[in-house]
């Protein structure tokens, strides 16, 4: 196209070409307009009347010359044209229209159009001060601090050109803005000409702003407007509020739900961070009072995958709802519990059991194989579907949401050793867990005595007696502070030794000796006498007799006796017996 190729000519060259163009064309053209002001972006147009001097037919071949990126083009019955016939003497109306870039500089340009004859064109650019009409409905507004006020603000394109607008807003400091248009947050906006648009400009106030009056000073490109908020109550000084409510996917509500609210502060030593944890109630819900700032949510659920929401601005004295937050459900997730995770067990009375419950809380159906670490050599371990049960299971089949109650006995071996024994239970399918149990192990407090001589002992009034025995600890446990003393008869003298002592180990023994002085006027007969044996664990008692006999001169003496008796009555007798 001629029109092109002419635009890109320069200086001396560009007139040159224009003489000689000009010398060949036979006819004029005519605008009743040679000159428009315009703003980058618009399309001017100017009416045209070509005409052809010539007494015969002619076709005219219609360009224009213009500065770099204007772009022109020929009208003619609504069409766009690059050539013209003309009769004989005839002339015809055209519309050339012209295009200016947007990013034309503010000045004089001309156009030279060629159409039977030459015609220069002035366009004078320039971007009027106010191109837009800036009108809100609304210029103050009175709430409390911490509110959100709207302002709905008609904006109008005054050129005949589009024209791009950038939104922004001058606020008193931690308070925030957007502008809102059919539900959507906008920052830009193209206007085409003459248009009208209508925005809303939404204030969000600082919950802790002083009582009085702020100004808000909304920008449309370089243009702007005022406007008023009046604070007519203040939060300074209060906390502020999170709620939330979580449910599942298919919207049940999620109870014991943990919340972790995060706050991180930064400092030129680093950052640092603080944590505090609630937990939602049975209808799923949660209410949480806090200091106003800025704060990370997480929520977690055993079962449950975790969900994060950042930047959760706390305003004082205001709540902050997050609406119903739905987390979404693990397949595989078992939960394990144990009743009794420790046990203190005496040797020799049974096998220990723990009982555990097993929740599978995923939603598929899972397989669990069960297994025990930590036990010492010879024990033995055996899982039952119930306490009473003498048959062992290695696994359990649960299917979702159900749950089932699981024995672990313990088998302990006669011989086995007092002390603490740390186990580890396994729980493995496609989710494993694990929990760590205590089984305490000790030894029954027993001692058992035993006599060398037996529990009965013979003896004479004036004369010594003795029991010997041995004391055993069979408990397994150490006995402390053992002391040992005998019950006798008064007025006789008994002595044990020893009389005590500090501690008896397990397994240990040692010798014990009863003394006893049997008084001389003791009659003869059978006496009980009771050995105690305390400590600080067991008390004992055994019981001995001890049989007096009389002395064995006393029989001889009573003889004599007798015979003297017998032997006076033979006398008495003959005496007297023949009278």
């Amino acid at each position: 196209m001629i029109g092109t190729k002419i635009g890109k000519i320069r200086g001396v060259g560009f007139l040159t070409v224009l003489v000689l163009v000009a010398s060949l064309l036979v006819g004029s053209v005519e605008s009743d307009i040679k000159g428009v002001n315009a703003v980058p972006g618009e399309t001017v147009t100017f009416n045209l009347v070509v005409t052809n001097d010539r007494s015969y037919e002619r076709n005219f071949q219609l360009s224009y010359t213009a500065p770099e990126g204007f772009v022109g083009k020929f009208i003619y019955n609504g069409k766009e044209i690059e050539t013209l016939t003309l009769k004989a003497n005839e002339s015809k109306s055209i519309q050339f229209q012209l295009e200016i870039p947007h990013n034309a500089k503010e000045k004089e340009y001309y156009v030279f159009v060629q159409a039977a004859g030459s015609l220069a064109l002035r366009i004078n650019v320039k971007m009027p001060e106010k191109p837009l009409e800036i009108t809100p409905s609304i210029t103050g507004v009175a709430i409390e601090a911490g509110d959100t006020v709207s302002f709905p603000i008609l904006i109008k394109n005054k050129l005949n050109a589009e024209y791009a607008v950038s939104l922004s807003c001058k606020l008193p400091e931690n308070w925030s803005y957007r502008f809102i248009e059919g539900g959507v947050e906008i920052y830009r906006i193209i206007l085409k000409p003459n248009e009208e648009r209508s925005v809303s400009l939404e204030i969000e106030s600082d919950s802790s702003s002083d009582v009085k009056e702020y100004e808000v000073v909304p920008y449309f490109n370089n243009q702007f407007t005022k406007l008023s908020v009046k604070i007519t109550k203040t939060h300074k000084g209060e906390n502020g509020k999170i709620r939330l409510k979580v449910v599942s996917k298919e919207g049940e509500p999620i109870a014991s739900a943990m919340i972790a609210v995060t706050h991180v502060t930064s400092s030129e030593f680093g950052s640092m961070s603080s944590e505090v944890r609630f937990f939602t109630s049975a209808d799923g819900s949660v209410t949480i009072e806090i200091s106003p700032e800025t704060y990370t949510v997480k929520i977690s659920k055993e079962g449950f995958y975790d969900k994060e929401i950042k930047d959760v601005g706390v305003k004082a004295g205001k709540t902050t709802d997050l609406g119903t937050v739905v987390l979404d459900k693990k397949p595989y997730y078992a939960k394990l519990s144990v009743e009794n995770p420790k046990i203190s067990f005496v040797i020799g009375s049974g096998n220990p059991v723990f009982r555990l419950r097993l929740d599978n809380v995923g939603y598929a159906d899972d397989t669990y194989k069960l297994s025990v670490v930590g036990l010492p050599e010879n024990f033995y371990y055996k899982f039952k579907e119930s306490e009473q049960s003498t048959e062992g299971i290695s696994e359990v089949y649960i299917k979702s949401g159900e749950s089932k109650n699981v024995y672990l006995e313990v088998l302990i071996p006669p011989n086995a050793e007092t002390g603490t024994y740390n186990l580890t239970l396994f729980v493995d399918g496609h989710y494993s867990t694990k929990r760590n149990l205590t089984l305490v192990l000790r030894g029954e407090y027993k001692v058992f005595f035993e006599s060398l001589r037996g529990y009965v002992v013979t003896t004479e009034a004036g004369k010594m007696a003795e029991f010997r025995g041995i004391l055993r600890n069979v408990g397994g446990v150490a006995l402390t502070n053992l002391n040992f003393s005998v019950n006798a008869p008064s007025r006789w003298r008994v002595s044990v030794s020893p009389s005590s002592l500090p501690v008896l180990e397990a397994k240990d023994s040692i010798p014990v000796r009863v003394a006893i002085q049997i008084p001389p006027d003791a009659l003869p007969s059978e006496y009980k006498l009771t050995l105690s044996i305390k400590s600080d664990q067991v008390n004992q008692e055994e019981r001995f007799r001890v049989i007096v006999k009389e002395r064995s001169n006393a029989a001889l003496l009573g003889g004599v006796i007798i015979v003297g008796a017998l032997i006076g009555l033979f006398i008495i007798f003959r005496k007297f017996g023949r009278r």
